[in-house]
């Protein structure tokens, strides 16, 4: 897949990050979170660590936006030896768009924790594409192989 796929895939993933600080998407993440925990438990406050597995979960949901970015980022932009940092400061520059956006939209908290929580999830990606690169291919099958497929470029 071409580079320009790959930027245009991050520059709509962008999109839905940016779609995700809206008051909108919160109440969606609010309701499908209420209703597998009604599933999973029961009750949504009925259980003790309500509170600590909602944090685990809204924080997830952070390291998994930017951890795809990262990922997309890393197709899409061309191989230099200061990719890395490229793809961090993008992914701490859209962070920072994210928590800035949250101001405008009632229920909304912008945080700094989340910024470099957000940060994290694009440095996760980067470390991932890194590992995958490195990886040996499976010379044995023939076959190429599919996941270094998608770190190498």
């Amino acid at each position: 897949m071409s580079s320009r796929i790959w930027l245009g895939a991050a520059i709509t993933w962008i999109g839905a990050i940016f779609f995700s600080s809206t008051t909108l998407a919160s109440q969606w993440c609010e309701a499908a979170f209420t209703k597998l925990s009604d599933l999973l438990f029961g009750s949504s406050h009925g259980y003790p660590s309500y509170n600590v597995i909602h944090l685990i979960a809204d924080k997830s949901v952070h390291v998994v936006l930017f951890l795809v970015l990262g990922v997309l980022l890393w197709r899409a932009l061309p191989p230099t030896p200061r990719k890395w940092a490229i793809i961090l400061g993008a992914g701490l520059f859209v962070g920072s768009c994210s928590e800035f956006l949250q101001r405008f939209f009632p229920g909304r908290d912008p945080a700094v924790r989340d910024v470099f929580i957000n940060l994290g999830g694009t440095g996760l990606g980067v470390v991932l594409c890194l590992m995958l690169a490195r990886r040996p291919a499976d010379v044995d099958s023939g076959k190429p192989d599919p996941v270094s497929m998608l770190a190498n470029k």
